[in-house]
Order: C-alpha cells, then sequence, then structure tokens
C-alpha cells in the first residue's frame, strides 16, 4: 500500500511543482511537446468568409480618413480600426468618427473602455483574449457579452491568406458593395505590404500558430494584432468556442494514470532486473502516447487538456516502483511485502 500513498503524493508535489517551474525534459515531453502543436497539426477551423482584413501599412491619419470614408461608401455594416502601431494616436480621426456607430476604434489604452481583448502572457504569446466586460474591441465588434468566463482561449484556424488580406491602399482589391455585403472590415498594421512572412516587429505576438512556439526565448512572432483580432472574432461568430478541462479533472487524470503505471509495473515484475527495465520503459512509451492520444482527441472534441506534468510523474514514480521491486524477494508480491 506504501507505494500507492507514496506515488500519489510525488504526483501531487509535481504538479504543484509545475505551477512555478518551468521543467524541461526535452524529448522526453511527449505530452508537453503534443499540446504546444495541438493548433499546428490541424487544417481546420477555416476562414471566416464574413472577415476583410486591409492592411494600413504606411498611410497617415488623413489619408486613412479618405479610405474610411469609401468603406462607407459601399455601405459595409461595421469597420473596426486598430491604429496603435502610430507612436502617437491620431486623436482627430477618431473624433471624426465618433458618432458614425459602424466605426469602432481600438483604444491603445487597455485599461480603458475599447481596449484589445486579447491577453498577452510571457513572452509576448497571445493563446486567450478577455471576456469580463463587454466593451471590449472585439465585443464591440460582434456585440459578444461572454459566456460567463472572465476569459476565454483562442480558437486560432488556419492562417489568414490572400482570400481575407489585402492593402487599404489598392481600392481596386475592396471597392465593390456586392464583395463587402455583410463583412465585417478590419484596419490594421500589417507591415509596410502584405507579406506571408512578418518583417516589422510592430504590434505582433506569439501565437500557438508559430513552430516554435513553447521555446523558452528568442521566438519571433508571427501575427499581428488585427489578425489575432481576426481569430477572435471568427471563434464568436462561428461560436466555435475551446472548453477548459477543469483543473480537478485533470489532475484525477494524472492520477489515474500514475496508477495504472504503478499497479503495472507492481504485478509484471520479473526476477531479472534488465526485463523489469525494459517493462518499465515501455510501459512509460505507451503511457505517454496514450495521454499524448487523449490531448488530442479532447481537442478535436474542443476541450483543451494539459497533461504537461505527466512524463516527469512517470519518471518518478517509476523509478520508486521498480527501486521497490528490487529491493523485494524475487517472487514476493506486494501483499505479502511491507512495501
Amino acid at each position: 500500500m506504501k507505494r500507492y500513498i507514496f506515488s500519489i503524493f510525488f504526483a501531487i508535489v509535481i504538479v504543484g511543482l509545475y505551477h512555478f517551474v518551468n521543467i524541461n525534459l526535452f524529448s522526453l515531453d511527449l505530452t508537453k511537446r503534443t499540446r504546444e502543436a495541438l493548433f499546428v497539426v490541424r487544417n481546420e477551423p477555416d476562414i471566416d468568409d464574413a472577415l476583410l482584413l486591409l492592411n494600413i501599412g504606411r498611410l497617415e491619419p488623413d489619408e486613412l480618413a479618405a479610405k474610411i470614408d469609401s468603406l462607407l461608401i459601399t455601405g459595409v455594416p461595421r469597420i473596426g480600426v486598430n491604429l496603435c502601431h502610430f507612436d502617437k494616436v491620431p486623436k482627430g480621426l477618431i473624433a471624426r468618427y465618433r458618432e458614425n456607430d459602424r466605426v469602432i476604434f481600438a483604444n491603445c489604452d487597455s485599461s480603458q473602455p475599447g481596449a484589445l481583448s486579447q491577453i498577452v502572457g510571457d513572452g509576448n504569446a497571445v493563446t486567450h483574449f478577455k471576456t469580463d466586460r463587454s466593451d471590449y474591441f472585439e465585443l464591440q465588434l460582434t456585440g459578444f457579452t461572454g459566456r460567463g468566463n472572465d476569459w476565454e482561449r483562442i480558437n486560432y484556424g488556419v492562417r489568414l491568406d490572400y482570400r481575407l488580406k489585402g492593402e487599404l491602399n489598392n481600392s481596386y482589391y475592396w471597392f465593390d458593395p456586392d464583395y463587402l455585403e455583410n463583412k465585417t472590415v478590419l484596419l490594421g498594421y500589417m507591415g509596410e505590404y502584405v507579406t506571408d512572412e512578418i518583417y516589422y516587429f510592430k504590434n505582433c505576438r506569439i501565437t500557438p500558430l508559430n513552430p516554435y512556439y513553447g521555446a523558452e526565448e528568442d521566438v519571433l512572432p508571427d501575427m499581428y494584432d488585427i489578425e489575432i483580432t481576426a481569430n477572435i472574432i471568427r471563434t464568436i461568430h462561428h461560436n466555435d468556442f475551446i472548453n477548459e478541462v477543469n483543473q480537478v479533472v485533470r489532475v484525477l487524470i494524472v492520477l489515474a494514470i500514475c496508477m495504472i503505471n504503478v499497479i503495472v509495473l507492481t504485478y509484471a515484475k520479473t526476477r531479472w532486473i534488465v526485463v523489469n527495465l525494459v517493462i518499465a520503459t515501455v510501459l512509460f512509451v505507451l503511457l505517454t502516447g496514450a495521454a499524448s492520444f487523449l490531448l488530442v482527441y479532447m481537442f478535436d472534441k474542443r476541450y483543451f487538456l494539459s497533461l504537461d506534468e505527466l512524463p516527469l510523474i512517470l519518471l518518478v514514480t517509476t523509478f520508486f516502483t521498480v527501486a521497490l521491486n528490487i529491493s523485494q524477494k524475487p517472487f514476493e508480491t506486494p501483499e505479502t511485502s511491507k512495501g
């Protein structure tokens, strides 16, 4: 019985430790690597054709006003404008459209109404957006009032491409009332010109679509703020939210896998140490592989589960259990031993 009690104790301690220390097991971190790649390995959801992103680029405020007026002429129902790339916010331009409820400007002060809802975490990464108030920029554009959560995970779809992105300066691309009918147009900075690569590190973030997402340092950003806004709006438009697995449920899953590991190692022991080590290795691979499959399966069902601690827990409990097995007599069973 001791081995089970100690294994549970080790597991709980390691789960708590992961909240304070970033532990890296490198190639053994299969569940962590799987979690970090969840958004990359899939090819859905597709882009939201109810959106159009236009790059402000080098346009000055006076030039922007003319373009916004042209968009309004087409009858587009909603225009969202992010001007936070300017060193000085053009208050005159914002004041010009203050009475027009079809034009909504992002507030560059994150503490004020109209601010971006994105949550910028450690290392400039953005995975969630705030829903504790209804006056965030993206929530104003969609009329979303929340699901009762203070924040939601952004369900990043496939990368936005030429079908949704263009240059605001190129009126021939977008000046078509039929094309813009029922679209939400987002104006924001996406570099000096639209490109698949980010060369200009203004208003750029790291997202789970980044191939180096999860690396500890020196990761270049891969998405502009206005593109993140588009992903937030797509999540809301399609009611395609990802539900976070409750912390208690997550810990119970970890403990269940841990117990399976200890039970199998306890009853599958042999008199040969090498064979026991082989069994332990195979079991570690099988359990981490099964856990990774569970992550992918639940993510496909729109549930986000993290089992980052599992490999270390399995390593510690495996070492502990195998050590107990070796210390016992060759055919001694757990019931007849003190371990």
